[in-house]
């Protein structure tokens, strides 16, 4: 009885032996069957290079995060692993960490810029805009950036904040608004054109007792401050029907170009229901006639200008 369990024993043993032999046989086979490679040294090499080299090896490349360095450019390996020189079964993650560049940078230059392309420059090099200070400027058009602070070429961190100094533009000279009542529309327009204003809005008028084609009524009023960029209405009597009326109820208007060498810079603006329109733009040989249709049943006028120059006003 015991020589036979004395039996059992030595077969389950050289089983057991067997069967782990041959586990260790089989996984030490299929190991050396798989195809193994040298992990490359990537550090400080470009993602765009590393994602290309790791892959050729059969490797997988993951990205563990970004860090700031102070000499490896931005998106290039700082950190890897494994280490390189370790060989490793092809399918192997190898896992890196990029640069995300200095984190300090060189201020760039944003004077001259307008407020709208600087901002575009900041974003681009991860800032911000901080505060900003308006002036008058003879030189700088408005919304035109005059100085910054810090200067140009500081080094500063990334997400700082940059101060604007911007122009307003010139500062308009102040005019006194004349009183043009009783004044001629003719006489009116050649004082206000000597200062570059042009007036929006004409409209008309009866009234019996001003003379015909007289400004009768202002905005701004008299003694008002004004700029060149201030709108200036005028009411004007209205003047009676010329002589130039062609049937089917329109007038013609005619102007001559003087006579001369060159051609001449026209405009007309007709001013018709309140409002003015340019119907005529163009340079024009010495001489030739420009015509203009004006309808009888709406008060009219027409400015014509030669070289930015009033020379002729003509109410209907």
């Amino acid at each position: 009885m015991l020589n036979k369990f004395i039996q059992i024993i030595i077969i389950l043993t050289a089983f057991i032996v067997v069967f782990i032999s041959t586990t260790y046989l089989s996984v030490y086979f299929f190991v050396k069957s798989e195809k193994s490679v040298i992990i490359p040294d990537v550090s400080g090499k470009d993602i765009i290079y590393v994602l290309e080299l790791l892959s050729d090896n059969g490797l997988n490349t993951k990205v563990e995060g970004t860090e700031y360095h102070s000499s490896i450019p931005k998106n290039h390996v700082i950190y890897q692993d494994p280490k390189p020189g370790n060989e490793v079964k092809v399918g192997r993650d190898v896992s890196i960490i990029l640069s995300k560049g200095s984190k300090w940078l060189k201020l760039p230059d944003i004077r001259g810029l307008s407020v709208e392309k600087a901002q575009v420059m900041l974003d681009s090099h991860h800032l911000c805009r901080g505060e900003i200070t308006r002036i008058f400027h003879p030189y700088f058009d408005s919304d035109m950036i005059i100085d910054q602070y810090p200067a140009p070429g500081k080094s500063i961190t990334h997400n700082a904040c940059i101060n604007f100094l911007v122009s307003r533009g010139n500062r308009h000279r102040l005019y006194q608004m004349p009183d043009f009542t009783g004044v001629s529309l003719e006489n009116v327009l050649m004082v206000l054109n000597k200062i570059d204003i042009k007036p929006v809005s004409i409209k008309y008028a009866n009234d019996f007792q001003w003379p015909e084609n007289r400004v009768i009524d202002q905005k701004p009023e008299f003694g008002c401050a004004i700029t060149k960029d201030e709108p200036v209405f005028l009411t004007v009597n209205r003047r009676a029907n010329s002589d130039d009326t062609l049937q089917g109820g329109v007038s013609l208007y005619i102007y001559t170009v003087p006579n001369g060498f060159l051609k001449k810079h026209i405009l007309i603006r007709l001013n018709i229901f309140g409002v003015t329109i340019h119907v005529y733009d163009d340079f024009t040989r010495p001489s030739e006639n420009i015509y203009v249709i004006i309808p009888n049943d709406c008060d009219a006028s027409v400015f014509v200008y030669q070289d930015e120059e009033l020379v002729d006003s003509k109410l209907y």
